[in-house]
């Protein structure tokens, strides 16, 4: 296997919103001054600036009628006007028009083309859709109408595999391996377990980029009891840090959540390195205790299951030690620079603050290809977001069965 590695620009340091790499200047597409230098925190309002926040309606909801009920969804994107939805509990892809009317199903339970038998993920490319199949380690091609185009096989070395995004001829994947990577007794402790990221040609599926970056950090611990049975796991560290990336048109984009710095690589897995000076903020005392008591009634809550080992429920066990865990889990004194990033459908990179566990809003900020700022959007800290357009914000949900929802609100001023 041929790997391209690039060395990344060493930055220079501005005193700036912006830090910027000096190789970035070659490029008339690479990061350039905004104009905003006494400005010290990315996520606050500009003079002037597109500031927008969602409707307080969904205009679009999928789920709600029995015609046309959802499973378990993988995954969900803007697609042309309308939507694109990847149901692993049915095994296709729903394409719906901007009215939630379906246009088109593809796929099937199965092995042939076209099929599917785990479908975890879903993605634009170029005029149509890609999606990722990790039962069969393949990505389907698909055309602007949802048709069968073409597959590409895909044999990753890790656990758990998911497709972040496609650009150009590539895909990005995240590779990550969960739990707890000691034997016997032992803990607790802090672990972060890597999590790679890989970008794979289309055509043939070549690794033409692999890299690294520390995951989520974990209080973890393992232990056995009398009889020999172990139990282990972990529960993220309060206000920790973990590895996100996006993917958009062109580019993807790598980071960790602990300062705004990104990397960001082209088709061939050259990459180019950009910060912002983001000033983190102190951790108060109440949103520490917030965050414990949170943690507590959520587990607490967890209703027991049928799985029994050693003569005790699987699921009483595991709450009953990660109740244990919780007694010394450890919180940082600062929160993360930024919580999240996402390659919108309108072409901007996106990336979204940390909110504290008593904000009831977070702030999203659109930046270009060129690094420059376009939009800031405020919505409703709770909504996991799944795409962004230039008017809409797409939305997984759970309806008051708890069944799957997706959403659309509109973006307004």
């Amino acid at each position: 296997m041929d790997i391209l590695r690039r060395p990344l620009p060493r930055p220079m340091v501005a005193v700036s919103c912006l830090v910027l790499c000096a190789a970035c200047l070659d490029d008339a597409s690479d990061p350039g001054g905004t104009g905003h230098g006494g400005t010290a925190d990315l996520f606050s309002a500009w003079p002037g600036d597109e500031s927008f926040r969602i409707a307080a309606e969904a205009s679009l909801v999928v789920g709600l009628d029995e015609s046309l009920p959802l499973g378990r969804v993988s995954g969900a994107v803007f697609f042309g006007d309308g939507i694109a939805i990847a149901d692993v509990q049915s095994h296709e892809v729903l394409i719906l028009d901007a009215a939630g009317r379906l246009l088109a199903r593809q796929g099937r339970k199965g092995d042939g083309p076209g099929e599917y038998k785990g479908l975890a993920g879903i993605a634009r490319h170029a005029d149509g859709l890609i999606t990722w199949d990790a039962h069969h380690s393949r990505v389907t091609r698909l055309d602007a109408s949802g048709g069968y185009v073409g597959e590409t096989g895909f044999r990753p070395r890790g656990k758990t595999v998911r497709i972040v995004g496609a650009f150009g001829n590539s895909v990005l994947f995240r590779i990550s391996v969960r739990g707890f990577p000691a034997d016997g007794a032992d803990g607790p402790m802090e672990i972060r377990q890597p999590v790679e990221y890989e970008i794979v040609r289309l055509s043939d599926g070549e690794v033409v980029f692999e890299g690294t970056r520390p995951g989520e950090e974990q209080w973890a611990g393992s232990e056995v009891d009398d009889a020999g049975g172990r139990t282990h796991g972990g529960l993220p560290v309060i206000f920790g840090r973990t590895a996100v990336a996006a993917v958009t048109d062109r580019y993807a984009y790598l980071a960790t959540t602990d300062s705004i710095t990104i990397t960001r690589h082209d088709e061939t897995g050259t990459a180019v390195e950009v910060s912002f000076e983001q000033p983190l903020e102190s951790a108060e005392a109440a949103w520490v205790q917030f965050a414990r008591d949170s943690t507590r009634a959520h587990l607490e809550s967890k209703e027991p299951g049928q799985l029994v080992l050693g003569g005790k429920n699987f699921v009483v066990l595991i709450t009953e030690f990660r109740l244990r865990l919780l007694e010394d889990l450890p919180a940082h004194p600062t929160l993360p620079g930024f919580s999240a990033l996402k390659g919108g459908a309108d072409g901007l990179l996106w990336i979204r603050e940390y909110p504290d566990p008593l904000q009831d809003q977070v702030v999203w900020v659109g930046f270009s290809e060129a690094w420059e700022r376009q939009k800031r959007i405020s919505m409703p800290a709770s909504l996991n977001v799944l795409d962004i357009s230039e008017d809409r914000v797409l939305v997984q949900a759970k309806g008051a069965f708890d069944d799957t929802l997706i959403k659309v609100y509109p973006i307004e001023r």
